[in-house]
């Protein structure tokens, strides 16, 4: 927008005069903004865990605890002497936890009624490698009370994929160990070399569990004004690692490792002071939002990170998703940059494969773990569908260079940009014709490669699909601004040649871009890369 001085005024003005010289009658519509139903979720690392704002998760539904694309928990409910408890109120402490207020609704025992409102419950939950969960009873009332506590809970392990698609195939078997000793519940699922485990231990318990109908039950007394508490820790398995659950309770969760790295994190983030109490509350409030983004590095000590692409469905390692955040953190957390190139560097591809849209050179778009992944019935181990993601990482290079100073990154990711510039060269362009396209070659693959990656996203002005090859505009000016980006390090790298040989490619795209679109103003596309190429 920075070369008509007036960004989207002047395209709001010419189109309002627009319609009035083509005499353009635009009928009143009513926009309704949906956000879906209120949930509570928290997460941390690649586990989360959605419940309905109660807490409990009500079959069927979306809602669970999932690790690594595979749901543990579909199904968890709450009951005293079979009756459902009512919800206060309930919310997040951090983002990798929450507390739920509830109070009991009336309900008979075998000596007296015990009146709605007169127990209370509170349910905290913490995420930290595996589940803590805290249950704090107290009794309001005036009389001595015994009851069941009753937690239900089934497993489906279904992989996050057909969850979404609301197409859930079971292929495996479930089986259910309960130890009474050890007052432990180990539910697994085995589909041949595909495990996966969720293990429920209850600690702390003042009175004995049992466990009978698909529900770990506590015979409870309480005094008046007495309380009750138990814990049940949740650890995952995969088959070959135990993800154990915090051993403390939640009162002291802001005291785990997670905490403590939350802290860490937010120490090394860029510091922002204003006078304005509400625009710094939202500053502090985004770094604390990005934090829960972070997924740990996989050979590191886990103070390296690569941002996810979101909460719920997202919580995986993406290329365009995970560079994009990249860049617009740029100023706030550069290391998002380091960690990035790195990951995504590594997953590089290095032979075509039709199945996974891969070709040498090509950046991953995204790396799933769940069972249809590794039975190769989806292709994402990792799926290279995206044309975006590899112009994008010479960008990202470029700009963490220019924001950090660090030579030694061009070094270590020197080669990789070759390749990149390799595909971009031999792939990106599949017809020849100067431009850059995408295409689908894969049964499973993505019609559409780019951010607008929904199966519907581009369509004719009369709702028609367009089918590829597709070459985006922002294709183009990925692969320009990349050119210019790369031209700039090869000058920093002493080879001038190869500079100059980079910067003619960009210009003659430049033309031709310029050319096919018949715009009016022929700079535009180099007036918006020189107005946004690096802002650190």
């Amino acid at each position: 927008m920075a070369e008509d001085g007036g960004g989207g005024r002047h395209w709001l003005f010419n189109l309002f005069r627009w319609m009035q010289i083509g005499r353009v009658t635009v009928e009143p519509m009513t926009l309704e903004i949906t956000v879906g139903p209120p949930r509570l979720a928290i997460n941390q690392g690649r586990s989360f865990l959605v419940t309905e704002p109660d807490g409990q998760i009500a079959w069927p539904t979306y809602n669970g605890l999932y690790a690594s694309d595979t749901r543990l928990i579909s199904s968890w409910q709450i009951f005293a002497n079979g009756q459902a408890w009512d919800l206060l109120n309930s919310g997040n402490i951090a983002y990798f936890a929450a507390k739920i207020y509830l109070v009991n609704q009336g309900f008979a025992t075998e000596t007296n009624h015990v009146p709605a409102g007169s127990l209370g419950l509170v349910i905290g939950r913490a995420l930290d490698g595996g589940l803590h969960e805290d249950f704090e009873l107290v009794n309001h009332g005036q009389m001595s009370v015994r009851f069941n506590l009753e937690v239900a809970m089934r497993s489906d392990f279904a992989d996050l994929f057909e969850v979404k698609a609301d197409a859930i195939v079971r292929r495996g078997r479930i089986t259910t160990e309960w130890l009474s000793r050890a007052a432990s519940l180990r539910t697994s699922y085995v589909n041949r070399d595909f495990k996966r485990d969720v293990i429920v231990k209850v600690r702390r318990m003042a009175s004995k569990p049992v466990y009978a109908n698909g529900r770990i039950s506590f015979d409870i007394k309480l005094e008046p004004g007495a309380k009750w508490h138990a814990c049940l820790l949740y650890d995952f398995g995969n088959g070959e690692t135990i993800y154990r659950a915090p051993r403390v309770c939640i009162d002291k969760c802001l005291e785990s490792k997670t905490a403590k790295r939350l802290a860490g994190w937010q120490r090394s983030a860029l510091k922002f002071n204003c006078s304005n109490g509400e625009f710094h509350r939202f500053y502090h409030q985004a770094v604390e939002d990005m934090a829960a983004l972070r997924l740990p590095i996989e050979g590191t000590d886990e103070l390296e990170y690569v941002p996810a692409a979101g909460l719920p469905w997202f919580i995986s390692l993406f290329g365009r998703d995970s560079l994009i955040v990249s860049l617009q953190n740029a100023l706030v957390y550069p290391d998002f940059s380091r960690g990035a190139l790195d990951v995504l560097g590594r997953f590089q591809a290095t032979e075509r494969d039709d199945y996974r849209d891969a070709e040498p050179g090509k950046i991953m778009h995204e790396l799933r773990t769940g069972e249809l992944a590794h039975f190769n019935l989806i292709p994402h181990t990792p799926y290279y569908g995206t044309a975006d993601a590899t112009p994008l990482y010479l960008i990202v290079l470029h700009n963490t260079w220019r924001c950090t100073g660090d030579a030694g990154l061009l070094e270590r990711h020197i080669a990789t940009a070759e390749k990149c510039l390799d595909w971009i060269d031999q792939y990106g362009d599949r017809d020849g014709d100067g431009f850059q396209e995408y295409e689908t070659r894969s049964a499973a693959g993505y019609e559409n490669q780019s951010w607008k990656d929904a199966g519907d996203a581009l369509v004719y002005p009369d709702g028609t699909l367009v089918k590829g090859p597709k070459a985006l505009c922002e294709l183009q000016g990925y692969v320009y601004d990349a050119w210019q980006r790369m031209a700039e390090i090869f000058d920093a790298r002493g080879d001038g040649d190869r500079a100059g040989q980079l910067r003619l490619k960009a210009k003659s795209l430049f033309d031709r871009f310029n050319q096919s679109s018949g715009t009016r103003h022929p700079a535009s596309m180099h007036s918006r890369w020189m107005a946004t190429r690096s802002r650190c």
